[in-house]
């Protein structure tokens, strides 16, 4: 049975209290002994897991290889926990609509969390931060001229949430709204400050102080000038910043923003500060996983992890961080970016293309590689759908008796579906290979279509059974990766369903019978069929298929209207010499061109 999933309409009260339910989730993970003023710092621990918590997974961990990727090596994935996973998300700034370079991160991530439960049977406990206050939204909301910004982002917070179900993103355990935890964060800044690494000016705002933290210890995740912070925009030239390394914890109050009473002065979170407070206020002092697009590993990530360990007095927070590639337009040199008005929306991607096919899009590549997008790599992603589903489908017309084709070699299609499976649970392991794992299956459904396209009139030596292991095993894989495929059997679960699936092959039988009856001639036996020819017939014979092909034209016709009617509904016919099947396909939508795709 799942997680139940609390948002923090939930965890927080009218008065901001906390409910019982929320309280239980944050004690499972939280420590008591985090976020002291002592002055000693705590031995550094890499890898602090209980006995049993390694895991068979080996990931890339951008903590070991955010200087040299190309070099690093992966590292086992140990849990602090037996069999359960802590793991904070960075989620959107609610300020506009999400689009399909977001959806590529998110799809990504949920693909990884999807593996880690369905093939390791590991829990995973997710939390998502939702960045509700912040400078764009501040903004937008004045250009809207909205009295309050929490109407934006609540529109976009749902409209985030819709997106993400319409693509078979799984909710979050937890969502955590960063106007929900303003005194977590305050209490997380009081903690950074007592420590001797943040420091007040006169303007309310409080900064991080990096040389305080040491630059050895700060230089975590940065691959460029650590002089720079590409988010503080105008806080770079504050004359009471003592470093332009410095970030902000806090930002003091400004005329037409919203704010909220501190100790320092009135004003509003930064934005790093955000992530590591609602992150304590679930999972304590200790994460097994932080996720994130490749583009937040500096400044943002880096600066969450000198926060923490700024905060906790240790050297070690966070154990593995994993970075998602950019997805990039065709032809584009920099990412899908709303900056670089080069996006497109979740919702206009959906008008064209179906989340199946985005999710397969996504399976096609590993998940820190960048991603191309564009008419040809979605014509790939096209296709390997229609190629699962078309193998699904045909194997359950097979099992059915259906299709008669080439005699299967029982023992080594078990033999294969075996080989299968560890190979595909090897590419899994590897830093999550979603691209070898569905090169394997295919090669296993290339096996059973090689005989299914070999036609056979002889009954005899059917394997129907391992036909079936096959199908079951691909399905389950595809299922459990996120993808829902629409096959036949799929449908026969209710009485509906049923009456459907009775009514198409009681259709697709009857037109098989018409086409068969009027591609042959049943009184003239020296003309076995009506479309075929030889050089050897008579100038009557000849005549007379003409003459037949002529009147049963209008029959022919009809069957092939009542095929490309089913077809444009989502239901294909597949004509198999003697026999006929069909199956669900998805309706092809108008695909754009590349000239329309810049429009």
């Amino acid at each position: 049975m799942g997680l139940r999933v609390i948002t923090t309409d939930f965890a927080f009260g009218r008065h901001g209290r906390m409910s019982n339910l929320y309280k239980q989730c944050r004690t499972l993970f939280w420590r008591r002994d985090v976020c002291t003023s002592s002055s000693s710092m705590s031995a550094p621990v890499r890898y602090p897991v209980q006995k049993d918590g390694r895991t068979t997974v080996h990931v890339l961990n951008s903590l070991t290889a955010a200087h040299d990727r190309k070099s690093a090596k992966k590292e086992p994935l140990l849990l602090m926990n037996k069999n359960v996973a802590t793991w904070f998300a960075c989620g959107p700034t609610v300020y506009d609509s999400a689009h399909i370079g977001h959806a590529s991160s998110y799809v990504r991530f949920d693909i990884i969390r999807r593996i880690l439960a369905e093939f390791f049977q590991t829990s995973v406990v997710m939390v998502m931060g939702i960045t509700d206050i912040d400078d764009k939204i501040i903004r937008r909301s004045h250009e809207q001229n909205l009295k309050d910004f929490r109407e934006l982002a609540g529109f976009y917070e749902r409209e985030f949430y819709q997106d993400m179900q319409h693509l078979n993103v799984l909710p979050a355990t937890v969502y955590t709204r960063v106007s929900d935890h303003i005194p977590e964060i305050l209490t997380f800044i009081d903690s950074i400050i007592k420590n001797g690494y943040g420091y007040s000016t006169s303007s309310g705002s409080v900064y991080f102080n990096v040389d305080a933290f040491t630059l050895e210890r700060y230089d975590k995740l940065a691959s460029q000038d650590l002089d720079v912070q590409h988010d503080e925009g105008k806080e770079f030239i504050d004359p009471e910043k003592r470093h332009p390394r410095d970030f902000a914890l806090w930002k003091g109050v400004k005329p037409g923003e919203p704010w909220w009473d501190a100790p320092w002065g009135k004003g509003r979170p930064g934005w790093h500060i955000e992530c590591s407070a609602m992150s304590k206020a679930i999972f304590g002092e200790r994460l097994d996983i932080h996720t994130g697009g490749r583009d937040l590993a500096f400044p943002h990530h880096n600066n969450e992890i000198a926060q923490c360990e700024a905060c906790f007095n240790s050297n070690q927070w966070a154990n593995y961080f994993l970075h998602s590639g950019h997805l990039y337009r065709k032809y584009d040199a920099d990412k899908m970016s709303k900056s670089l008005q080069n996006v497109v929306s979740i919702q206009d991607f959906l008008k064209t293309y179906t989340p199946n096919q985005f999710r397969f899009l996504c399976l096609m590549s590993k998940y820190d590689h960048d991603l191309e997008y564009g008419p040809d790599t979605m014509q790939q992603a096209v296709v390997l759908h229609r190629q699962m589903s078309a193998f699904l489908n045909d194997a359950d017309a097979y099992v059915k008796g259906q299709i008669c084709c080439k005699p299967f070699n029982e023992a080594e299609l078990m033999q294969r579906l075996e080989t299968t499976r560890e190979e595909v649970i090897e590419a899994l392991a590897d830093d999550f290979d979603t691209k070898r794992a569905l090169d394997c299956i295919m090669k296993l459904a290339h096996t059973c279509n090689s005989n299914f396209s070999q036609v056979s009139e002889d009954t005899s030596g059917r394997s129907p059974g391992a036909v079936a292991a096959v199908a079951t095993y691909i399905n389950q894989v595809l299922s459990n990766l996120g993808l829902h495929m629409s096959t036949r059997s799929s449908t026969q679960f209710d009485q509906s369903s049923q009456a459907m699936t009775v009514a198409l092959d009681t259709l697709v039988n009857f037109r098989q019978d018409v086409r068969r009856w009027a591609l042959t001639d049943q009184e003239d036996h020296g003309i076995s069929s009506v479309s075929q020819s030889s050089h050897g017939d008579s100038d009557d014979v000849r005549q007379r298929r003409r003459k037949l092909m002529k009147e049963r034209a209008p029959l022919l016709n009809a069957c092939d209207h009542v095929r490309d009617t089913l077809t444009q509904n989502g239901i294909q016919i597949k004509d198999r010499g003697a026999t006929a099947t069909w199956e669900f396909v998805e309706k092809q939508k108008p695909v754009k061109t590349e000239d329309e795709t810049d429009r």
